[in-house]
């Protein structure tokens, strides 16, 4: 085992929403004639680690979404699909599967974008599906996002990386080319995310031309990924959870997204009131 992922009550908030719309979403369905399916597009090693002072043990492994998601038991998922693309952690969800060999487990040793848009492409009439994209960074491609949206059988989650995409976005100028295009895949295209720069409200005092800059905050570029996924899904949950660090900053937003039409009508008010009350 790894033992490298680490968190504080972020993390825990985080996953007990999931938990609990796990549970919710199990328990609508049970009674239904789908498969019902998790896939776990970035799933670690199925344990995170404390770092806050909170804990009493430090050295206290928690459960993660993988064993989370086997934990669900008043209707157990048909099937579970586990991803991790770092091959050490991709041994521990090996185990994993081991532990559990009387539950269908598909475990990808891959790259989660390509891997899900797979999944995505395969899915049947009767198969309904939860994603929780909880990504490194910014991994996940706006392709991917499409893909999921476009089957109408997945209800999806997805932790949005604003601190990382605002530090691609400087303020006083344009991003360079390299993270242009790194922005372009996480957003679509590049009119999603150009639109924040305009030009300096000083004029140069030299006549030379002047860089083009964008107002401070993030809240404008999560505000903006919203509306990309208003755009593909059937649904958004009004409520989006902000993620705070130490210094009060946001890291990631939490947003729901709900691809039936006809599932739409349930599974959003459950969500919304999980990330309001939870």
């Amino acid at each position: 085992m790894v033992n490298t992922s680490f968190g504080g009550d972020w993390t825990r908030d985080k996953l007990e929403i999931l938990r609990r719309y796990l549970d919710a979403y199990t328990t609508a369905l049970k009674n239904r004639p789908f498969r019902l399916i998790y896939v776990d597009a970035f799933a670690g090693e199925g344990y995170w680690r404390p770092d806050s002072e909170d804990y009493e043990d430090f050295t206290n492994l928690l459960e993660g979404s993988a064993r989370i998601a086997l934990g669900i038991d008043d209707k157990l998922f048909d099937q579970l699909w586990f991803i991790e693309k770092d091959s050490r952690r991709f041994q521990s969800l090996q185990q994993l599967r081991r532990e559990h060999l009387d539950r269908d487990i598909q475990t990808r040793n891959w790259d989660a974008n390509e891997v899900l848009v797979q999944f995505c492409g395969g899915m049947e009439n009767f198969d309904r599906a939860v994603v929780f994209l909880d990504p490194f960074a910014t991994s996940v491609s706006w392709a991917t996002v499409e893909a999921i949206a476009r089957t109408q059988k997945i209800d999806c989650w997805i932790l949005f990386p604003v601190s990382a995409i605002a530090r691609l976005m400087p303020t006083e100028s344009q991003p360079s080319d390299a993270w242009a295009e790194h922005l372009d895949r996480v957003f679509g295209a590049r009119g999603y995310w150009e639109r924040f720069y305009h030009d300096p409200i000083q004029p140069s005092l030299f006549g030379e031309q002047p860089n083009q800059e964008r107002s401070r905050g993030s809240q404008q570029i999560a505000g903006r990924y919203r509306l990309r996924l208003e755009s593909v899904f059937h649904s958004v949950a009004p409520t989006r959870r902000v993620f705070r660090n130490s210094k009060n900053s946001p890291m990631f937003e939490l947003f729901f997204g709900a691809s039936n039409p006809a599932g739409a009508g349930r599974a959003i008010p459950i969500a919304d009131h999980i990330l309001q009350h939870w």
